[in-house]
């Protein structure tokens, strides 16, 4: 007889899966077919330093006429939730994340790439929002994007 008792998934990542479909569905929609996939399947075979087999990006933006790529990775990241002690702790697993697709597409591919992650909405909380940017730009790399300011519905 098999278990009939499905494991709910967490709150947390429920609202991570939300936004993330929300954030696709308008990219996909207002695209006008300019090179955007959504949930693309990338291989790490050829990058030593990678463990993992593949991963799938979530926005990826093609301009291979130009010799670049756009990686937009999506995160539901609520910053006035973080703890002070852990934000660079999560930019970094953010980054790494986002790195391993940069790699491949720099190293393998020997294309430009354009970085970006895209977080719901700016902190509330005074300073926070500056310094989120500023230790993504400047220890990581890649600039950070909210999507109640950018998003094109």
């Amino acid at each position: 007889m098999r278990n009939s008792f499905k494991s709910k998934e967490p709150e947390q990542l429920q609202r991570g899966k939300e936004f993330q479909r929300i954030v696709q569905k308008d990219y996909g929609k207002n695209s006008n077919g300019g090179g955007v996939e959504i949930e693309k399947h990338v291989s790490f075979e050829l990058l030593e330093k990678v463990r993992q087999k593949s991963g799938r990006m979530d926005i990826f933006i093609s301009d291979l006429e130009n010799g670049y790529v756009t990686i937009m990775e999506i995160k539901a990241t609520d910053w006035d939730r973080i703890k002070s002690k852990n934000i660079k702790r999560n930019l970094y697993r953010h980054s790494r994340q986002l790195y391993r697709y940069i790699d491949k597409y720099m190293d393998v591919d020997e294309l430009e790439v354009c970085p970006a992650m895209v977080y719901p909405k700016a902190p509330s909380k005074e300073g926070l929002r500056e310094l989120v940017e500023q230790l993504a730009m400047d220890n990581y790399c890649f600039p950070v994007y909210w999507y109640d300011e950018i998003r094109t519905e």
